[in-house]
């Protein structure tokens, strides 16, 4: 039984895609998918899903398009639900209606979820509209490619009225100038080069026909070439939330850094992914019988996934946990719980370890036993306060971190630690760069960053995401 295949626009950054588009990512069997994608696109998918990279950049071809037709044909032909995600849309310079005909010919099922076109997005995004009322009543989008090869009729595009929009001609930006003034544009009509949009280090290069080629080179693919009345406006929107204009460095472990760079992202900040640390399970130290607890304490919210994770393979259900109190860290750690199904008896005021021992210790009976479920280097002022109270529990470490810091770190304000292992991951490889500031979750995990040369820290005084945010909030206040 043949399966069919789904061709997905991606859009062409960060948020872009379709909520058409993103439910099929997430029903997919097979993802083939391209470069210039939002990439935490791929991370959608369905455990089951295998995820094969296709993508091809100017000067570097990782797989030809008849091999990308042929794969399509392949993975359909195999019964295989088949999502083939391209940036932007698949059909404005994606290739898309020849593998939609490839796919036809063979009479394997294909639909189509439209992308949000670099055409327009990105000279939206930089501050040009495509079309306006009494300059521009049309656009044209073009590729740039086919300028050397004269497939254009550039002496009729010299004569439309509206925008032009060249598409992956940034290395004929020249000629292209030169036809159009040769077919009759005023060398004075506004052009601009919009460099990698929806990048963090998206520009805008501005000119006339006549002399943008000179300006060229500050440009990095892709780029857009615009040409036209509209190319002089400047609509560039005005952002007034917190941490608008910030480049900010997310490090830790994954579950952390997607969310602290979701966090920012909805307060304005240009967020920088970076995951440092890999967490491994210590599934060992799980005891298999709950019954001799009383209470059962986690740390973080990764703790907890390990752990129902255990849960999950050990095939034991809630059950387990009959007349059991829990106790948490935090909001985040407490949300976690609430997601699989068992809510917090004590959470803290304060989100650290040591505040945690001390809510423990008055809540406990003296003849309750607590089982702490953290990581292998957790804070040992949690215990400290149960040692004091004179309460008994096993403190279980089941799960470690390791670092996985391997690229080069991108140009940032302000790079954010989530925890003292995160310090240690970063620091032990790296160093933080002159001009950056420290942003470290709770003074514990500030404590850990003093034993390293930093040029500066601020300290978020709530341990969240949210926390993070006003820390940094606060910081650009304080420096305007």
């Amino acid at each position: 039984m043949k399966g069919q295949v789904v061709l997905v626009g991606a859009g062409c950054g960060s948020g872009l895609i379709t909520l058409r588009g993103l439910a099929e990512i997430r029903r997919a069997e097979v993802l083939v998918y391209d470069d210039l994608l939002d990439d935490a696109l791929v991370k959608e998918v369905p455990e089951y899903c295998r995820c094969i990279y296709v993508g091809k950049r100017s000067g570097r071809h990782s797989m030809k398009q008849d091999e990308i037709n042929a794969l399509l044909i392949k993975e359909a032909e195999e019964g295989n639900y088949v999502v083939r995600l391209k940036g932007g849309d698949s059909f404005v310079f994606g290739r898309g209606g020849e593998e939609y005909l490839a796919l036809e010919q063979r009479g394997i099922a294909c639909r189509m979820v439209p992308g949000v076109t670099s055409s327009v997005a990105v000279p939206e995004s930089l501050g040009i509209p495509v079309t306006h009322r009494g300059v521009a009543q049309s656009f044209t989008v073009i590729t740039g490619h086919t300028a050397a090869d004269t497939e254009e009729d550039y002496n009729a595009l010299a004569q439309l009225k509206g925008t032009l929009v060249f598409l992956m001609g940034l290395s004929a930006v020249g000629e292209i100038s030169d036809k159009l003034i040769a077919g009759g544009k005023d060398p004075a009509t506004p052009a601009a080069i919009l460099s990698r949009g929806f990048q963090d280090d998206a520009l805008r290069i501005d000119g006339t026909l006549a002399d943008i080629a000179s300006k060229k080179d500050m440009a990095k693919t892709p780029a857009i070439f615009v040409v036209g009345q509209t190319a002089g406006y400047h609509m560039v929107g005005r952002d007034e939330r917190p941490l608008a204009g910030a480049r900010v460095m997310a490090t830790g472990t994954p579950a952390f850094v997607e969310k602290t760079t979701h966090a920012l992202t909805e307060a304005g900040a240009a967020a920088l992914p970076c995951p440092t640390l890999e967490l491994v399970p210590i599934a060992d130290s799980i005891p298999a019988d709950f019954s001799g607890y009383d209470w059962i304490a986690f740390t973080s919210a990764n703790g907890i996934e390990q752990f129902f994770d255990h849960l999950q393979e050990q095939h034991l259900d809630l059950r387990a946990f009959a007349g059991i109190k829990f106790a948490c860290i935090g909001r985040g750690t407490e949300d976690k719980l609430a997601a699989h199904g068992i809510y917090a008896d004590l959470v803290p005021e304060k989100y650290t370890a040591e505040d945690l021992g001390k809510a423990l210790a008055q809540a406990a009976k003296p003849e309750e036993k607590i089982l702490i479920l953290r990581a292998e280097k957790g804070s040992p002022l949690l215990t400290e306060a149960l040692d004091e109270a004179g309460l008994a529990y096993e403190d279980c470490k089941i799960y470690r971190t390791l670092s996985r810091l391997e690229e080069a770190l991108p140009d940032a304000d302000y790079i954010v630690f989530g925890s003292a292992s995160g310090v240690r991951a970063f620091c032990e490889s790296a160093a933080i760069p002159e001009g950056t500031t420290a942003v470290c979750i709770g003074d514990y995990t500030a404590n850990e960053l003093k034993k390293y040369p930093v040029c500066r820290m601020v300290t978020a005084k709530t341990f969240t995401a949210e926390g993070i945010v006003q820390a940094i909030a606060d910081d650009l206040d304080a420096q305007k």
